[in-house]
């Protein structure tokens, strides 16, 4: 318990420095005007910018990781000494409570399945060895490339090893925490459609995710798209043009930073473009711009590049934009892994009708499937969104704090506004509901959705919600943090860390390559997944794939796929 008391301290510590650095070096952004929770989410960006370099060339493993670190400490030190009046402010008293609720969600907590079956394994390569071409040969779902695992291998360092890769979402969540008490009550304005956003944001994510274990890559994708949000409604309402600056910086990077982690943010350059159009309505000097710009694109191009590499595709599974002469390309299982995963996510795997996977998914035939089975989670995250607001709904009474402005300035604005939400809306919800309906996919844009109605309904009203706010946090905590003393108590774990599952495994050699693989004779869910078998782990025992090296490079081709494309 005390090591990982100790480790998310030193963790959060390394992030912030980070965070630092890239403010400072490349967004341009002034430490003393960010808060603590924008240093640390812009440090969680940068430091998988820096991932990707360094992945070009190098494993993710502890030498390197600490190399990193190491090297931002000391630029961090340097700016300390060169400048002397860094001034960022801290608040205590809400850092310690977010500090605490995180360090009880993170005891003992079981990762869910995927986990055990590519999120770990995916990391285990990153450590292991530089980057690999062809890698999405080894296991489809490794050319999904989530920007959020190069953020999880990066604390793969001395004395934690793959505990500290199982950090990442806690450090996330501490961040989260902390950005939404200081938001909540450092507020001064109280009735901004930004602020309630805030409210019944924080309410929501302590209330339904009161458990890092099931959240995957989800979470981050989700949370870091739904503050970009966030901030383009601070763009929207501030008019001091210094903070409009950061406020757009941070959308920029928030935005870009969701699709890397995850394609179901695909909406977020809405956003960009929206909060653009509000910086050239608002007369804002565009200089500030060159060297974030550059940044993102940079960042973009990298994680492009990476996937590339990974399965010859530019977009994971798109089988238009895969070049099929590259000897490790996926193309072959491209178009199978797209409507298998298609049909899975309307739910065909517990359809029990005559129909097939294609008539299935084609005029709507799986509607009804997939209405019954994602119900439930539909009306938890409904009730987790909802109940916050009745509780305020019923303690305030009147007042309307639209734009009151007549004049042509606040109107371009404000059909600017509304229009972005309800693209954001429309073409969010459409495209998710229609490709991929997974609730945990769509959560943006449902939360969003629901968001607006009840704005609607403050609006009606004229309510203003003033009173009621502390209560509604203070249990939305209870609750958080009365789950996870429940769920502690009644572990059989008996570490304190995170569960990982130990088995069995054996190894064949293949081309010069040592290839484990779990062994017979356990259950399914340890049969089938690598978990922390070591690198190289095929559960297949790598039939079909050719392992060779070039240029120092591991190159993993796909025989099977190359003889179906033939």
């Amino acid at each position: 318990m005390i090591e990982i008391f100790f480790s998310l301290i030193v963790l959060i510590f390394l992030v912030l420095i980070s965070g630092a650095i890239a403010s400072n070096y490349i967004l341009k952004i002034n430490i003393n005007n960010l808060e603590v929770y924008e240093i640390g989410l812009l440090g969680i960006v940068f430091l998988v910018f820096l991932s990707f370099i360094v992945h070009l060339f190098l494993p993710l493993n502890e030498i390197y990781n600490s190399i990193i670190f190491f090297i931002t400490l000391m630029l961090f030190i340097f700016e300390i000494f060169k400048k002397k009046n860094v001034s960022v402010k801290f608040d205590y008293k809400i850092i310690i409570i977010s500090f605490l609720v995180v360090f009880i969600m993170t005891l003992k907590y079981k990762p869910n399945e995927d986990y055990g079956y590519y999120h770990l394994p995916y990391i285990i390569n990153l450590v292991s060895d530089k980057i690999i071409f062809g890698f999405s040969n080894l296991q489809p779902q490794f050319g999904w490339n989530s920007s959020w695992l190069n953020f999880s291998s990066l604390f793969y360092l001395p004395l934690l090893k793959i505990k500290g890769t199982q950090l990442s979402n806690s450090l996330l969540f501490f961040f989260v925490i902390y950005f939404f008490f200081k938001e909540i009550i450092s507020s001064k304005n109280r009735t901004n459609i930004s602020f309630i956003f805030v409210l019944i944001l924080s309410c929501y994510v302590i209330i339904k995710f009161s458990r890092i274990n099931g959240h995957g890559f989800d979470f981050p994708a989700n949370i870091f798209l739904l503050l970009a949000f966030y901030y383009f409604l601070k763009i929207f309402e501030e008019e001091n043009k210094l903070l409009i600056k950061k406020y757009f910086i941070i959308i920029v990077c928030f935005s870009l930073f969701a699709i890397t982690i995850k394609l179901s943010a695909f909406a977020a350059p809405l956003l960009v473009i929206s909060a653009f159009i509000l910086l050239l309505i608002k007369n804002i000097d565009l200089n500030f711009l060159r060297l974030p710009i550059v940044f993102c694109t940079l960042f973009f191009l990298l994680w492009i590049f990476q996937q590339f590499i990974f399965t010859g595709c530019f977009i994971p599974y798109f089988e238009l934009t895969c070049i099929e002469s590259l000897e490790w390309h996926t193309k072959g299982i491209s178009k199978m892994i797209s409507g298998l995963t298609g049909s899975f996510n309307k739910s065909y795997n517990i359809y029990s009708g005559d129909l097939s996977s294609e008539e299935y998914i084609k005029n709507f035939n799986w509607v009804n499937t997939w209405f019954n089975r994602n119900k439930v989670e539909f009306l938890e995250h409904f009730i987790a969104l909802i109940v916050p607001f009745i509780i305020m709904f019923f303690l305030n009474i009147k007042y309307l704090f639209f734009f009151r402005d007549n004049n042509f300035h606040q109107i371009k604005l404000r059909k600017l506004y509304f229009t972005t939400l309800v693209l954001f809306c429309f073409i969010g919800l459409s495209i998710w509901f229609l490709k991929s309906p997974v609730i945990r996919f769509g959560i943006p844009y449902l939360f969003v959705f629901i968001f607006l109605l009840l704005i609607l309904i403050v609006n009606f009203f004229k309510i203003n919600l003033q009173k009621g706010i502390y209560l509604v946090l203070i249990l939305s905590l209870t609750f958080n943090v009365s789950k996870n003393l429940n769920r502690i108590e009644k572990s059989k774990a008996k570490e304190y860390w995170p569960v990982l599952l130990n088995f069995n495994y054996s190894s064949i050699i293949k081309n010069g390559f040592i290839i484990n693989y779990p062994d017979s004779g356990q259950d399914f869910f340890k049969t089938k997944l690598c978990w922390s078998i070591p690198y190289i782990c095929s559960v297949t025992r790598g039939k079909g794939l050719n392992f060779y090296k070039k240029f120092s490079y591991t190159f993993i081709k796909n025989e099977l796929n190359v003889k179906r494309d033939d």
